[in-house]
């Protein structure tokens, strides 16, 4: 369904306005295919971003760097070593970041293929092609900013769309940024450059582009949301605020009675999306429909390696709510008693009631051990919550993940258990 067009009274300077307002241009839960789909295609190809669209999901998440000589290109990895090899065949290891696009990584291609190292303008005419012969205001593109960039591949994006087409509003509904660091956010409200850029209300009630924080702990995210209050009790009315609207999970992590009492009533409070990644069976599916549908979030999504798999159990999530549909007055006349058979609500203690198996809760206390190893129990460092402390659009963020972490992360993943 379509969001609803802005009201009369909506004008383009106004603040109050936001992008994610009261409805949403798709249904619930909505599907993103994992670089493409990485189950069944080589990863962030232009062969398996149509074959995403072609399953039926909606949204490609895909993983963007900013080369030496400052060209956006796709690449899940900073390093070229693991997907691409040269013109010959030749085993690479490139650093993006350290290296031009021209004339090196423009002439790269994946092993399994042959497929070109993208540029993210090459993605983009891509998908302006597919809008243009679709008509389409529901497909969108899921940017995964890496963390290891410098904040001002921002602008570069910027003008990359601009370049495609020249209305940048035209996009707000259709892309998504993923952002790692807070900087990038701050950045985004910093910098003058983005000032003139961001002054149109769209069609369907944007301002901006969704702005998620992709994390793997809900309580580092707490740190975005204390920023958009920030921007609100700071922000001048005659400047445009550039917000967070959503939060992308590693699932595991929300398999905790805390995230469900804690967490998601932040989300209800500021209209916040909720996506998990990376989905792939149906009981990690189920049980975030539950918790979207119970705590009625504005919307939430799954991000998969297999999205043909997540439309067929979208498809009869969207059948079995037609049924719940016909037997509404009938619910409505229930108490809201802990359980009731299968349709869950609040506890007496207005937390969210979704019951999590013992093997939730082993899992996720194992990932908490897990990720203590790797130091991602730390806390906010003073410069980060010094929210007005101004942002070097050149400075990256060297730290380094611990690699035997870093590996057993990746297997856990490749085998589903993370």
């Amino acid at each position: 369904m379509a969001l609803s067009s802005p009201s009369a009274s909506t004008s383009s300077s106004s603040q109050s306005v936001l992008p994610y307002m009261n409805t949403t241009t798709a249904t619930s839960p909505v599907v993103a295919g994992h670089r493409g789909f990485k189950s069944s295609y080589t990863e962030n190809t232009l062969l398996g971003f149509g074959k995403c669209f072609e399953s039926g999901a909606t949204i490609i998440e895909t993983d963007l760097w900013l080369s030496s000589d400052n060209v956006i290109v796709i690449s899940h990895d900073i390093s070229t070593k693991r997907i691409f090899v040269d013109q010959e065949g030749n085993e690479t290891n490139y650093k993006v970041t350290k290296t031009p696009y021209d004339p090196i990584l423009k002439n790269l291609k994946t092993k399994e293929g042959g497929y070109p190292l993208l540029s993210f303008v090459d993605v983009l005419y891509w998908f302006k092609r597919y809008i243009d012969s679709t008509g389409s205001n529901e497909h969108k593109l899921q940017l995964d900013i890496k963390k290891f960039n410098p904040v001002k591949i921002t602008k570069y994006l910027i003008q990359d769309l601009l370049k495609v087409h020249n209305d940048l509003s035209w996009w707000y509904h259709r892309l998504q940024f993923g952002l790692w660091d807070l900087s990038f956010l701050k950045y985004l409200n910093q910098d003058e450059f983005f000032q003139d850029k961001f002054h149109n209300v769209n069609e369907f009630g944007y301002n901006q582009f969704d702005v998620f924080h992709i994390s793997l702990n809900w309580r580092d995210s707490i740190n975005y949301i204390n920023y958009n209050l920030y921007l609100d009790e700071t922000t001048p009315k005659d400047r445009v605020k550039i917000k967070l609207t959503g939060v992308s999970l590693l699932y595991i992590a929300t398999w905790s009675t805390e995230f469900l009492t804690k967490f998601v009533p932040l989300l209800q409070i500021q209209s916040l999306k909720l996506y998990s990644w990376t989905i792939n069976n149906k009981f990690q599916f189920e049980y975030l429909v539950k918790v979207g549908k119970l705590a009625k979030l504005v919307e939430y999504g799954v991000i998969s390696d297999h999205p043909d798999l997540m439309v067929k159990y979208k498809n009869h999530e969207d059948a079995e709510s037609d049924t719940d549909v016909e037997n509404e007055s009938e619910l409505e006349q229930k108490p809201l008693v802990a359980y009731e058979s299968r349709n869950f609500y609040y506890n007496e203690d207005g937390e969210l009631n979704v019951e999590l198996t013992w093997n939730q809760h082993i899992l996720h206390w194992l990932y908490k051990q897990f990720m203590a190893l790797n130091g991602s129990q730390r806390k906010i460092t003073t410069d980060g919550q010094r929210f007005a402390a101004k942002v070097d659009e050149n400075e990256v963020n060297e730290a380094k993940p611990n690699a035997v972490v870093a590996y057993l992360f990746q297997k856990c993943q490749k085998y589903g258990i993370f």
